[in-house]
């Protein structure tokens, strides 16, 4: 389960300050619960398959969809050139920059996972840089 997801689940369950549940009244009392819990799971049962397919009908929209439905134009296209644009700093004036990738390239998103082959035919060691780049081969050295 994704981390925000799980947040906003367990957030339903937080009571505001000076709030607090009740437990021994209504369905969540321990008596009355028991009672209820064989006719809330049939009911459940019979509607899980609406509620699946009325999810999936009212998927959210992505940033772009939403602000094309209430201006009516692209935000992610050039408005003289009609080209695609990238996203590259958002910068908010209240909270500042939110979103920077530049941030995302120098702390390694895009960097490659996979293990880099020794240099073949070269005496010696290679160095190579912790960034990446090329490597160099130090002749003597064991």
């Amino acid at each position: 389960m994704a981390v925000y997801t799980f947040i906003g689940r367990m957030g339903q369950h937080v009571f505001a300050k000076g709030f607090q549940r009740i437990r021994y009244d209504g369905v969540q009392a321990t008596k009355t619960f028991a009672k209820l819990k064989g006719v809330m799971q049939a009911a459940l049962a019979k509607v899980q398959g609406f509620v699946k397919e009325a999810i999936k009908l009212i998927a959210p929209l992505t940033y772009r969809q939403r602000y094309q439905q209430s201006t009516g134009r692209d935000p992610l296209r050039c408005p003289h050139c009609q080209a695609e644009l990238g996203v590259w700093k958002i910068w908010h004036p209240k909270y500042g920059v939110i979103y920077d990738e530049l941030e995302a390239i120098k702390r390694g998103k895009y960097a490659s996972q996979a293990p880099r082959a020794a240099p073949t035919g070269s005496p010696g060691r290679a160095v190579r840089p912790a960034a990446g780049g090329i490597p160099v081969s130090l002749p003597g050295v064991p």
